[in-house]
């Protein structure tokens, strides 16, 4: 996904899912302006966001929703290591 796609879809999970915790509001506004940022690699701060949302997990501080968030960007890196792997892009 484009760095700009992955940046998008942030903000709308963000319009889209109101009960985030403020903790959650404030990791993923985090990343928003850090992809912003001409010279981050979106790469890096999803995994930044995941480890976030993996340690919020941990203590139970995770919210419903940010258990959706979690999950479709663990699917995401999931599926983009199996294609780096496979060398087939």
């Amino acid at each position: 996904m484009l760095k700009a796609d992955k940046q998008k879809y942030l903000l709308n999970f963000l319009e889209k899912h109101p009960s985030l915790n403020k903790t959650e509001q404030e990791i993923i506004a985090e990343t928003i302006e850090k992809l912003a940022t001409p010279k981050v690699v979106q790469t890096r701060e999803i995994v930044k966001l995941t480890k976030s949302l993996e340690k919020l997990s941990l203590t139970n501080n995770l919210s419903n929703e940010g258990r959706i968030l979690l999950k479709e960007l663990n699917r995401d890196s999931w599926i983009d290591g199996i294609l780096y792997n496979m060398n087939l892009f």
